[in-house]
């Protein structure tokens, strides 16, 4: 499964992943003690390496931690490819740094389609998913779509993730795209609300609330059951009043629900939930930039 991706960082971070991964080697190959064997060496350096992805992972708040999470486990990854655990947490690392941490658009772009290619590498693992897109008629994404649809319950991370870089890649995209390839979407997120709708706090319904939202010709009032949906199964995951007023409020022309959620999202603890604490920090900010953007955007 191993997936080559390239990926531009700034100079300075370059220069100091680069330093910090042959200090780190060096510094654990010379403090092997002589009976180790080169195996037994080589297992030591690849536990360092997963030590500091993990570690940097859990500060992920922290803007220069999360890029240097993300580098790390690219380097694990390279070297245990079939290691699924440190890969659906490599997709999400993709997701996490181009939702919140890049602001270059292209590098956001170049992040959510690693982040999705490499959710697509361990999906296609699934013998269910092979055999029910050989079985299907039609051309290659006919078959995606209709596979998607019966794979089992130990890809739904994999799922997850694809869809979720998925849709931030096409989030910025004009509508005629968004379009074009939504029915793939809407599939994979359809297997994951089947499998899990309270997957990644309410992530299911979240996705739905906020692609009803914006796309043309359908009832808003489709859009606000899921986003409801979403909150009375995390009511702490903050993300999820952001996408409402971003999306529904602004579209149904409510300033004052626009207001009172985002509002909501500034005021509340993100320690609520332990585990999305950075995702909420984040969430914070961004209420915070769409407040101060209201005019602008109920013109």
């Amino acid at each position: 499964m191993r997936l080559r991706m390239c990926k531009v960082y700034k100079l300075t971070l370059t220069q100091f992943t680069q330093f910090l991964i042959l200090f780190v080697l060096a510094f654990t190959a010379c403090k092997t003690p002589a009976p180790f064997t080169q195996e037994e060496a080589y297992q030591e350096n690849v536990q360092y390496l997963k030590t500091q992805a993990y570690d940097n992972w859990n500060k992920r708040i922290n803007r220069k931690n999360a890029t240097v999470a993300t580098f790390f486990l690219e380097k694990v990854h390279s070297l245990e490819p079939d290691n699924l655990e440190i890969a659906l947490l490599l997709s999400r690392a993709y997701h996490f740094e181009g939702y919140y941490i890049e602001t270059d658009p292209a590098q956001k772009d170049s992040l959510f389609m690693m982040g999705k290619r490499l959710a697509i590498q361990i999906v296609e693992q699934s013998e269910v998913f092979q055999n029910a897109k050989a079985a299907v008629q039609g051309d290659s994404m006919v078959k995606v779509t209709e596979a998607v649809s019966v794979v089992e319950k130990k890809y739904l991370s994999a799922l997850y993730w694809w869809a979720a870089n998925r849709g931030r890649y096409f989030s910025t995209k004009p509508v005629r795209m968004r379009l074009e390839y939504r029915e793939l979407g809407e599939a994979l997120m359809h297997r994951v609300l089947a499998l899990d709708p309270e997957f990644f706090y309410g992530g299911p319904y979240r996705f739905f609330g906020a692609l009803y939202a914006r796309l043309p010709g359908v009832e808003l009032s489709r859009s606000e059951e899921y986003f409801q949906k979403a909150i009375a199964a995390y009511p702490d995951y903050l993300g999820t009043y952001v996408l409402r007023a971003q999306f529904l409020h602004t579209k149904a022309g409510d300033r004052e629900k626009f207001k009172a959620d985002l509002e909501y999202v500034i005021n509340a603890d993100p320690a609520l939930l332990p585990d999305a604490m950075p995702e909420n920090l984040f969430e914070q900010k961004f209420a915070e930039e769409l407040l101060a953007n209201e005019d602008m955007l109920f013109e």
